[in-house]
This record gives C-alpha cells, sequence and structure tokens, in this order.
C-alpha cells in the first residue's frame, strides 16, 4: 500500500502541511510533497521520482496519475502489467480477434489478421465477450491438463529407469557373447591342436618304425658283407652264403625304394574355408536401436452416447468426427446436415446446420474447423460456446466424395480416385495420390488416409506416399485416428474390428467392439485425455465409445 495522503511536515522548527507526501521520500526519512501516483506501483511520487520513475526501465511504461485521483481511486493499483506476446516477446498483447478467439499484438493484427473483421481493444474485448463460466472452465481445464502433465513427467522418469535397466542387460548380452565367442575360439583352438597332437603321434611313429627297419637292414648288410670276406669256407659254405647275402641285400634295395619312392612324410594345417576373412567381416555383435515399446491395448469398457437432437429429423449418421484442442469434439452428422459440438463428457451440446451434407470434417486451428459439403464447398466454422459460420470456399470435385484433413495451410480433399490440394483460401494446387479415401487425419505433418481396402495410406507432405499399413485381417478400411504415441487405429466396416498399428508398420493387435447387426462403424477419433476411442456409426443415433487399457 501506498504511504503518504494527508501528512504534518515539521522542518527546521516550522509546521507545515503536506497534502500529499512522497511514498519513497517518506520510507527514506524525508517528506516531500507528491505530484503523481502511480497506479502500479501504488505509490505517491514527488516531482524529482517522477523523474526518474519516467527514466528507469522497468517503470518507464507505468501509468502516472494526478495525485488526486490516486486518492479518489486507491484500487486503481489493481491494474495488471501487460503480458508480452508469445511470437513478438518485446511487444505487449493490445488487441483481441474475435474471428479466431485469441489476443495478439498490434504487429500480429497487422501482419497476420488485417483481414479479419472481429478486432477490437482489449478493453472491449474483456467488456463484451469475458464470461466467468469461461474462465472457470479453463481453470478446470488446466488443473486437468497439468494432472496429466504431472502422471507423464512421472511416466518419462519411470521409462528413464526402465531405459537404464535395458541398457544394463544389453551390456550384460554382449559380454555373454563376448565370452561365448572367446570360449567357442578357445574350443576349436583346443580342437585344432590335439587332432595335429593325434596326427604328429601318428607321422612320428611310422617315421620311427621306418628308422627301425631301415637299422635291420643296415645290420643285415653289413654281417653279410662281413661273411663275403671270409677265407676258409669251402666251396658249399660259400654258394649258401652267396645266395643269402643276394636275397639280404635285394630286401634292402626293396627297402630303399620304397622309402624313396614314397617322399618325405609330414604334416600340415590348411585352415577352414574363409573362416578368418568371415570372422573379420562381421562388423557388429548385434544393432542397437531406438524404438517404442508397443503396449498391449485392450478394450477396458464400452459405452453408447447419444448423438441424436430434439430437432434431428433423421437417425444419424457420423461420418466423420475431429478433436479440438480443448478436448471437446466436431461430430458430422451426414443425415440431419449438422455439426454437433460433444463436450469433454462426451455430450452433444450444441449444433450448426450447414447447406449440404457433410462428408468430411477437419481442425484448423484451435477453435475453427473445416466441413466438406456434397454441395463442392467447404464451410469454415468458429467454434466457442456455439457455431458461427466464418466463410465457404468452393472445390472443383469432391464433395459428395468422403475424407478432408488439413496439413500446413492446405487442405487435403477427397475425391475418386485421390486426394486434390487446395489453400486456405480455395486455390487449387495440386492432386496426389491414386486412392479413393473414406476417413483422413494428420500425424507428424503426414496425412494418414484410409483406402477401403485391406490398410492404410500414409503420405508425405509432398504427396508421395511414405508407407502402407496392410493386414489380412482388414477388407475394407473406413475409419481412422492416431493417438498421441503414435499408435494407428484403423477399422473395418466389414469385419467390424479394430486394427491397431505402430510406426514402424508392425500391427499390433486387434479390438473386438461390440457394434450391433446392421451398424456399420464409419469413423473413429482418439481422445487422449480419457485414453478411449469415439466410433461413429451408420446409421445410428449413437456414437461408440471404447475405453482402452494397456
Amino acid at each position: 500500500m501506498a504511504e503518504g495522503g494527508d501528512h504534518h511536515s515539521i522542518q527546521d522548527g516550522s509546521d507545515a502541511y503536506v497534502a500529499f507526501t512522497c511514498t519513497p521520500c517518506s520510507e527514506e526519512g524525508t517528506s516531500e510533497e507528491a505530484v503523481k501516483y502511480c497506479l502500479e506501483c501504488d505509490e505517491y511520487l514527488c516531482t524529482t521520482c517522477t523523474k526518474y520513475h519516467r527514466k528507469v526501465k522497468t517503470s518507464r511504461d507505468h501509468k502516472l496519475v494526478d495525485r488526486e485521483e490516486g486518492k479518489n481511486k486507491p484500487k486503481v493499483a489493481t491494474v495488471t502489467t501487460k503480458i508480452k506476446c508469445r511470437q513478438h516477446p518485446d511487444r505487449d498483447i493490445e488487441m483481441y480477434c474475435g474471428t479466431h478467439d485469441m489476443v495478439y499484438c498490434l504487429l500480429c493484427i497487422a501482419t497476420e489478421h488485417r483481414t479479419c473483421k472481429d478486432v477490437s481493444s482489449l478493453t472491449d474485448a474483456a467488456g463484451s465477450s469475458f464470461h466467468k463460466n469461461e474462465t472457470d472452465r479453463l481453470q478446470e481445464e488446466s488443473e486437468s491438463m497439468k494432472e496429466l502433465l504431472v502422471d507423464m513427467e512421472k511416466t518419462k522418469q519411470r521409462h528413464v529407469v526402465l531405459l537404464k535397466e535395458k541398457k544394463k542387460h544389453i551390456q550384460r548380452r554382449i559380454q555373454e557373447i563376448e565370452v561365448s565367442m572367446l570360449e567357442h575360439i578357445k574350443t576349436l583352438s583346443k580342437q585344432a591342436n590335439a587332432t595335429l597332437g593325434e596326427t604328429y603321434a601318428k607321422v612320428k611313429d611310422e617315421l620311427e618304425s621306418d628308422i627301425a627297419v631301415v637299422n635291420r637292414r643296415r645290420s643285415e648288410v653289413e654281417k653279410v658283407n662281413e661273411q663275403l670276406q671270409s677265407k676258409t669256407d669251402n666251396q658249399e659254405q660259400r654258394f649258401v652264403k652267396v645266395k643269402l647275402c643276394q636275397q639280404i641285400i635285394n630286401d634292402a634295395k626293396n627297402i630303399h625304394a620304397t622309402f624313396e619312392s614314397g617322399g618325405r612324410v609330414s604334416v600340415e594345417f590348411e585352415e577352414s574355408s574363409n573362416v578368418k576373412e568371415q570372422f573379420l567381416e562381421v562388423k557388429s555383435l548385434g544393432n542397437i536401436e531406438q524404438f517404442r515399446v508397443d503396449r498391449k491395448k485392450e478394450i477396458q469398457r464400452q459405452k453408447e452416447v447419444n448423438v441424436k437432437m430434439l430437432n434431428d429429423q433423421d437417425t444419424c449418421w457420423i461420418i466423420d468426427i475431429c478433436k479440438l484442442d480443448s478436448g471437446r469434439f466436431i461430430l458430422a452428422d451426414v443425415y440431419n446436415k449438422k455439426v454437433k459440438l460433444m463436450d469433454t463428457d462426451h455430450n452433444v451440446i450444441n449444433h450448426f446446420s450447414v447447406q449440404g451434407r457433410p462428408t468430411g470434417i477437419c481442425k484448423i486451428s484451435h477453435n475453427e474447423v473445416a466441413v466438406k459439403l456434397g454441395t463442392n464447398s467447404i464451410e469454415l466454422l468458429s467454434v466457442d460456446t456455439r457455431i458461427s459460420k466464418l466463410r465457404s470456399i468452393s472445390v472443383k470435385q469432391g464433395g459428395n466424395y468422403r475424407g478432408m484433413a488439413y496439413t500446413n495451410g492446405t487442405f487435403w480433399v477427397g475425391k475418386s480416385p485421390g486426394v486434390d490440394v487446395y489453400d486456405i483460401n480455395g486455390t487449387f494446387e495440386k492432386s496426389v495420390a491414386k486412392f479413393e479415401p473414406s476417413q483422413m487425419t494428420v500425424f507428424q505433418n503426414s496425412v494418414y488416409l484410409t483406402d477401403n481396402s485391406d490398410g492404410i495410406v500414409c503420405l508425405k507432405s509432398d504427396g508421395t506416399k511414405r508407407a502402407e499399413f496392410r493386414d489380412s485381417r482388414l477388407e475394407s478400411t473406413s475409419g481412422i485416428c492416431i493417438s498421441c504415441d503414435g499408435t494407428v487405429y484403423t477399422v473395418d466396416h466389414v469385419s467390424k474390428k479394430i486394427v491397431m498399428f505402430s510406426q514402424t508398420r508392425k500391427c499390433l493387435g486387434e479390438l473386438l467392439p461390440s457394434i450391433p447387426s446392421g451398424i456399420i462403424p464409419e469413423s473413429l477419433c482418439y481422445d487422449d485425455k480419457n485414453n478411449c476411442i469415439l466410433i461413429g456409426n451408420q446409421p445410428s443415433n449413437t456414437v461408440t465409445v471404447l475405453y482402452l487399457s494397456d
């Protein structure tokens, strides 16, 4: 609170009356008469303090009023400091655009909202359109989102712990592979050495046996040579010795010839074919990859939500559903020519009649949607507490065909066959794909569409095909949605199964909702707040809600 106001001052022995004393000077023990009052600081300022208040950077933009106004309006000090623009941090938020239901600085208004018709000052906007229930709703929503983020933070912390454990597991496995490989190499080496030892012993024994034979023959030859030199033998003895000697010599010649012709006996080592090269060609023990763990999803419970309104003339056909940033949903009802607003608790709370049968719907911004009509036009709608029309654009063809998405400032409009791309003003840009889509959705700037066959086609932002998601359980896909973790869901309107895929195109299994006979599931939408899937049906006055559990 400001100190000052009516105050007596005694200076130099005189009793002087000061009507308004300067707050900063009073705190310093002196009494100076105030001339201004700062609304934001709640302080009276003398001439000198006023001068410096306007010079200091932190207070130069503060609003100063006459001191009497500060006295008469003491609560004026509650004025809030201006909030800076998110896009231009050096500028204050000063204007409100009703077309986009958001506040902006003057630069934003001049560059991005010059064509918007509903632009007003903050004072006028707060006075005319500000509602306490909206503040309460946003406060409740922010508290809910805070809880979700807290839970998400805890989940991510658990993921860090699991990631650390996974790293240790992989390290142990790498060590096991290393030990196993080394043990195998040692085993192979031991086997080779054992074989070498056996072969060596065998060859060595054969050589030593040959040496023994040679030695015996050599001894016999030496003895015969000695006997032939004897002079005492008669003719008969000499004849016998000669014959024996000839036999011994012949045996020695045969042994010599045999050993000589047999060559040298050796032991050689021949490596297994390319064993070294093959081993060196192995560049890694395995691949280290990052991927998301696919969590098994199942239906925890199912409920039916009534979407028929009192003034609906026909049974509902919810051909498309899109989710808003607020957590609410927009339903496209073909038979009743309406778009319907559903709250976060899945209750239909409002509607808007369109000029034709809707065949597709998508979100443009946090509170704007576009609905494609069978009249070859697209209506742009603003969604707040009620739904209102902003403008219309025309398309060449495709009104009677299903599917529409919005990404990077362009509409992707389904036709037969293929998809046409238009800019935000309805100017045709190009045709992409050759598939006839049913429902379309956007995830990370890529467009996903069901093609009435056995799966889903994913298109890059330039229109080229990025991937296909196929499974034999699918026959004619109609609806598609993608959860915040990237899981892709598609429903087959023949088998009434919902088949799930990861972003790596791996099939994660199926969900089997209970859809009555005669009812065809047409569209899907994922509710991340409640971890559930909304199914739009034909013909049916209810939307099926599947609550999932991991």
